[in-house]
């Protein structure tokens, strides 16, 4: 069983969630700004990411994105298995837009 290295785990995520975040940008600005819980601002900067700066910024050793669903009892009801998926994507999209993602002071 081989050791997890946690600074390469953190990198390899951390540069999936930039690249991701560049193709929702670049295919829906507005859906994906939404997806993201991104300001104007900050999806202008996103978009205008080189490759090597997402590759210093992947390589930061802090993870970038967050959980932006900080109450245990809402990740407990988006995750019961017995929710139908529709449901689950409708309530989700309904929970994260209440909880003000352009709030960029909030953990």
């Amino acid at each position: 069983m081989g050791t997890i290295n946690e600074e390469e785990s953190i990198r390899d995520l951390n540069l999936s969630y930039l690249w991701l975040a560049q193709r929702l940008l670049q295919t829906d600005r507005a859906t994906g700004m939404f997806r993201l819980g991104a300001t104007p601002e900050m999806a202008g900067t996103l978009e205008s990411l080189t490759m090597r700066s997402m590759m210093s910024l992947s390589s930061s050793g802090q993870l970038l994105c967050v959980l932006r669903l900080s109450r245990y009892e809402t990740v407990a009801a988006l995750a019961r298995p017995e929710s139908p998926g529709d449901a689950v994507r409708l309530h989700t999209a309904m929970a994260l837009s209440s909880l003000g993602a352009f709030d960029q002071d909030a953990p």
